[in-house]
């Protein structure tokens, strides 16, 4: 398994991964499978900052950096990289490329970079805004304190991904992408994808009805549970979105401010009032330690005892 034969999708959760996933895997030169996670398994090696330890992870990390420096002519990096590659043979069969899809990978995506320079990038953008009310109605996420496990994901990750995109802006190896252009140009943007991985392309790969590769537990839930090949229209919960939820909303439009948002992706969020609100600082300052959001009963029970009642009201 070579790192050229890699190629990761990195974006927000809901912004569209797994429809992306879907179409560039709908050939015989492409594999992928549900989210593997397979990186940030080894988070611990790759940005150490990440990790939250019962055992002192602080101190772990100091000896076995000591360690290293013990042994200086023995390549741990590099042994390390051969391990991480060794662990997508799997994948990759008879296939050219193997597609790791795991939205949460804006967390190390420098340090992906770094790893594996010979790989493919493609870092998928959506309206942060629209991201937030996609989480909010697929997961029921109507209080801030079942939004809260995804507080990074809302508030650093836009910022995060943005800079990458600067910082490699001439690397030939990433590819920047915004949800709304697949979407409404879709065959004229996966065929240049198409033609920027080498993979042959017809419209033939645009029907992806029978394209299971990359169904499994993780990721959309809309695509992952049914034969659609297009993203299922996800109905509005006239309760949730109130004025409140408008308030928080309006907070987070502040909070990522107009002119960052023109530059994300062309958004101009027409009908969003920006403005600082009580709900949204309530939500800034939370500071809780619970299980990935993708455990929702886990989440959930924890908030309930942190918690009562709506704090959106």
């Amino acid at each position: 398994m070579k790192e050229e034969q890699l190629i990761f999708i990195i974006s927000q959760p809901r912004a569209g991964s797994t429809y992306l996933q879907n179409l560039l895997s709908n050939n015989e030169e492409v594999n992928t499978c549900s989210e593997p996670w397979v990186l940030l398994n080894f988070a611990n090696q790759i940005k150490p900052e990440l990790v939250q330890a019962k055992f002192e992870n602080n101190l772990a990390i100091q000896a076995f950096d000591l360690y290293k420096k013990k042994y200086k002519h023995f390549d741990f990096d590099q042994k390390q990289k051969e391990y991480l590659l060794s662990l997508y043979t799997p994948m990759i069969g008879g296939f050219r490329f193997v597609i790791d899809k795991t939205p949460r990978y804006w967390e190390i995506i420098d340090e992906i970079a770094l790893l594996f320079p010979k790989s493919k990038i493609i870092v998928l953008k959506r309206n942060p805004l629209d991201v937030l009310k996609s989480m909010v109605r697929t997961w029921d996420l109507n209080t801030i304190e079942k939004l809260a496990p995804f507080k990074r994901d809302l508030l650093v990750a836009p910022k995060k991904l943005q800079k990458f995109c600067t910082d490699q802006k001439d690397n030939p190896n990433v590819l920047e992408l915004t949800y709304e252009v697949l979407i409404n140009n879709t065959s004229v943007e996966v065929e240049k994808i198409y033609n920027w991985l080498d993979v042959g392309f017809s419209k033939d790969v645009l029907d992806t009805s029978n394209n299971i590769k990359y169904k499994g537990l993780f990721g959309d839930p809309y695509q992952n549970n049914s034969k659609s090949q297009t993203p299922v229209k996800q109905k509005k919960n006239k309760t949730l979105f109130n004025t409140h939820f408008s308030s928080f909303i309006d907070g987070y439009l502040h909070f990522l401010g107009i002119e960052f948002l023109k530059s994300y992706g062309v958004y101009d969020n027409t009908g969003v009032f920006s403005r600082q609100t009580k709900v949204f600082d309530r939500f800034k300052h939370f500071n809780v330690n619970t299980k990935e959001g993708n455990n929702k009963k886990s989440s959930d029970s924890y908030f309930k005892k942190l918690f009562q009642g709506k704090i959106f009201n």
